[in-house]
């Protein structure tokens, strides 16, 4: 998605392409929408690497203005991960370093051409 829709130059960019990975990543999350209604997270009854992962697609995902396709239990999820200290707290550390280090605060994936 970002390849196709932001990071090729214009001629060779490809609005289907981009639009069908779109389409295929909120799809891969209408899957969660069952197991994420009945619990609070992804598995083993409690926080997990699994929630990271999914964490990390649902914040590229928000990145590339896809979060408001989300189903309403993946949006409900995604609003949990975020309150958590720990996610906030690593949030609060990255802009700090960025701070220290003369970067722009500016997430990554919002940095395209």
């Amino acid at each position: 998605l970002l390849r196709y829709r932001h990071f090729e130059p214009i001629e060779r960019r490809q609005p289907q392409v981009a639009e069908d990975y779109a389409r295929w990543f909120l799809a891969r999350l209408r899957s969660l929408e069952q197991r994420l209604t009945a619990q609070d997270f992804i598995c083993a009854g409690r926080f997990s690497a699994a929630d990271i992962s999914v964490g990390y697609a649902l914040l590229l995902a928000q990145h590339l203005d896809l979060a408001s396709q989300f189903t309403p239990a993946v949006a409900a999820y995604w609003q949990r991960l975020q309150l958590r200290p720990a996610y906030r707290q690593a949030q609060d550390r990255q802009w700090a370093a960025a701070r220290e280090q003369g970067l722009p605060p500016i997430a990554a994936p919002d940095l395209r051409p």
